[in-house]
């Protein structure tokens, strides 16, 4: 019965069958903050001849993509990977820490820049591989057959990344795929005429130039390290805080967006309104606005904070609401 499913996975793969390797909504729970990079060498360039992708190291591209989560406190509760086509397991690893890399742990990680992650086989010679899941999370062993949508393991924070996500990476021998471009392409930029997504998941996946992935409140300067941990993210407000702030961070910033943060209180009444000019390219970005207390407590009932970074002609809006009692 696995031999075949495994042969029924091949067939669906060479018309696009691949399915979402995660449970979760893109720009609700989940978000791309880098596609394949199909420029060999220097440079970038993702399947829609945009840059959203990076050069991995000198010489190098990057090989996946990524499907980043929102911060710690949604890896702690917990995000499935799933196998995106029916095969076999080829490798696993586990038992990798879960924690933000930085350049000073380049040894701890040789070789094991995917930190905990499955490699998984599929006919034609097509393969998947499934990086930076948390320690501890891998249900899968090696030599094992997986179904399409099994779960594998859990988004984590292992190996060589400085946010926790999913590296989800195809190839065929040793050619790396890029699932929207797929097997063959005729024109330059934009899907591919047959991507290796299913069709579901690539409806599910429409491609997106930047995120406002995380907004909050602080009742003053916020700290990086909170925000990252998901500690914010229930926080509401005592009616003496010392300030009213937005945060926000994202993904994808080009020099010359403007980022705009604004505040509404209960009266529907807008009490804030700041706007930033960005002056350089960013995968990453985070910045914050607000305003102190002048008087002696602010109004009770909700609050609403909207961020929002326009390019050009095109606006994207995140919002946030808190109450303040």
């Amino acid at each position: 019965m696995v031999v075949v499913l495994f042969a029924q996975s091949a067939r669906a793969l060479e018309v696009g069958g691949l399915t979402l390797p995660l449970d979760c909504v893109l720009g609700e729970s989940c978000w791309i903050p880098n596609y394949v990079d199909l420029k060999l060498g220097k440079g970038v360039l993702d399947y829609t001849c945009g840059d959203a992708s990076y050069d991995a190291e000198p010489g190098a591209h990057h090989k996946g993509t990524d499907f980043a989560v929102r911060d710690m406190a949604a890896v702690k509760a917990g995000v499935a990977v799933r196998a995106a086509a029916a095969g076999r397991v080829l490798g696993v690893r586990d038992g990798e820490v879960d924690v933000f890399y930085d350049h000073t742990q380049a040894s701890s990680v040789q070789s094991k820049e995917c930190g905990n992650g499955v490699r998984i086989e599929h006919a034609g010679g097509i393969t998947t591989q499934y990086c930076h899941l948390r320690r501890g999370s891998v249900q899968v062993t090696a030599g094992g057959h997986v179904v399409q949508g099994q779960q594998l393991g859990l988004v984590g924070l292992s190996g060589q990344t400085q946010f926790p996500h999913l590296h989800f990476q195809v190839e065929q021998g040793k050619t790396v795929l890029d699932p929207f471009a797929g097997l063959e392409r005729k024109a330059a930029c934009g899907v591919g005429e047959a991507p290796l997504w299913d069709r579901k998941t690539l409806d599910a996946l429409p491609y997106q130039p930047t995120a406002i992935y995380h907004v909050g409140f602080a009742p003053g300067k916020p700290d990086r390290a909170a925000i990252k941990a998901g500690a914010l993210n229930s926080l509401d407000l005592p009616k003496t805080a010392p300030a009213l702030v937005v945060w926000a961070e994202l993904f994808r910033v080009q020099a010359g967006d403007l980022l705009e943060f604004t505040i509404t209180d209960p009266s529907g009444t807008r009490i804030h309104d700041q706007r930033l000019k960005i002056d350089a390219k960013k995968a990453y970005y985070w910045a914050f606005s607000g305003l102190r207390l002048k008087q002696v407590a602010w109004p009770s009932g909700t609050y609403r904070g909207d961020v929002r970074l326009i390019r050009g002609e095109q606006t994207f809006l995140s919002t946030r609401q808190i109450e303040v009692r």
